[in-house]
Formats: structure tokens, C-alpha cells, sequence
């Protein structure tokens, strides 16, 4: 039995407490760069008990001038209590936080309400999450489990000093074999993986086309010769 199932009818439900009742129904209107709400409005419904937990000063939505952006007075801004809302939501159930995350949500990338909150638990399957051009839950361990600790995997180094990490069939990572934010999903299934008995090697940049060319043909050729010796 699924544990965490979406709302079916949440006009009158509070986002917290998941109570059918009187809410308060708040919409938080979209606002541009500098705010969390950039580009995109939502709403939450909020119940008298569950008003209580916030402040009603963050409902006010009233706009400031970002604090970063004071010294050179660009004009960003956004709502005054912005860290204290996203806070209060993070910590809502996750049906809740479906329905401001998602349903109600104006970012133009709606998914399914049952696929959202299973994305978020990790049990959307691989199929589905690349339906939505999403990296699925199984990529997403693969990159952590393999990149890390992969034979193939060369350290990159430009002329201006940057670094970075490679492997030959296309994940790459911060220097030294470590997983980046932005994630490769080659490692997901890689028939190549081997983990690490040497030391990782160092390649210039300009020399990396040629190294990538000769590692891919070394590997093919002992995949061959492991077949037929």
C-alpha cells in the first residue's frame, strides 16, 4: 500500500497539517531575479492551528531590496521573510509540500502529483523519471557509488590553472574524482566500470582527445582479447 499518496481534492486542505477545513488560502505571486520566487507563484493553505506556527508578517509578502544587492543598488529584490517560508515548507509533509512545489506551482514543469512526491522519496522509476528528462534515482547512485572510485577516470588540466575530472565514456567531475553538483548519468549501467588500482593520472587538456582516443581503443581491445583468449 503506498504510504504517501497524493491529494485528490486539495482546495480546502491545509498544506501542514493535511486536515480537511477552513484555510486560509495565500497566494505568493511571482517575482524576478534575486527572489526564490523567481518566475514563478504558488500558494499554500494554511488552517487557524497551523496559521499559529508562522508569523503573520510573512504573509504580508511585502517586497525589500535583497541584501546583497545594497551596495550596488541594481533594484533586485524580493519578499521580506522568503528564508522563513521556504524553512516553514521544507518541514511540512510531503503532500503538502507537492501542492506548493507542484500542483500550484507556475514554473511551467508540473509532473504527475503521485510521480512528484515518489521522485522525492527515490522510488520513481527510471522510466518514468526519464519521461521527464529527470535523472532517476538509479543514475543518481550510480554517479555517487562509481565515479568516485572508477580505474578509468583521468584528472583534466588546463592552461589557465582549471581542473577537473574525466572518464573516456563521458561522466566527468571536480579534480581528483569527486562527484560534481552537476551530475553525470553515463556511469548508470557502464559496462566499462572497474574500480581503482592505480593512482588517478594527470592529462593537459590539449592532450586529452588524444588520451581519450587511445584509452578507448586499449579498452576495446582487451574486451576483444578477453572473448577469444
Amino acid at each position: 500500500m503506498q504510504e504517501h499518496k497524493a491529494i485528490e481534492n486539495p482546495e480546502d486542505i491545509c498544506f501542514n497539517c493535511l486536515k480537511e477545513t477552513n484555510v486560509s488560502k495565500i497566494k505568493i505571486y511571482s517575482m524576478g531575479y534575486g527572489s526564490g520566487f523567481d518566475g514563478w507563484s504558488t500558494r499554500i493553505n494554511l488552517c487557524t492551528d497551523c496559521m499559529k506556527l508562522t508569523n503573520n508578517k510573512w504573509w504580508e509578502l511585502r517586497e525589500k531590496q535583497c541584501d546583497w544587492d545594497k551596495e550596488n543598488n541594481h533594484g533586485f529584490s524580493e519578499y521580506e521573510f522568503e528564508e522563513e517560508i521556504f524553512d516553514f515548507v521544507r518541514n511540512m509533509p510531503i503532500e503538502g509540500r507537492e501542492l506548493f512545489n507542484n500542483r500550484y506551482s507556475t514554473d511551467n514543469y508540473q509532473m504527475e502529483p503521485q510521480d512528484w512526491i515518489d521522485y522525492e522519496l527515490d522510488i520513481l522509476p527510471h522510466d518514468r523519471c526519464k519521461e521527464y528528462g529527470m535523472y532517476s534515482p538509479q543514475e543518481i547512485e550510480a554517479y555517487n557509488d562509481r565515479f568516485p572510485t572508477c580505474q578509468h577516470v583521468a584528472n583534466r588540466i588546463w592552461n589557465d590553472g582549471s581542473k577537473g575530472s574525466w572518464c573516456p565514456f563521458g561522466a566527468s567531475g571536480d579534480f581528483n574524482q569527486i562527484c560534481s553538483i552537476n551530475m553525470s548519468d553515463e556511469c548508470y549501467l557502464c559496462k566499462y566500470f572497474i574500480e581503482r588500482t592505480t593512482p588517478i593520472k594527470d592529462i593537459l587538456a590539449e592532450d586529452y582527445e588524444d588520451y581519450e582516443a587511445y584509452y578507448k581503443s586499449k579498452i576495446n581491445q582487451d574486451t576483444y582479447k578477453s572473448k577469444f583468449e
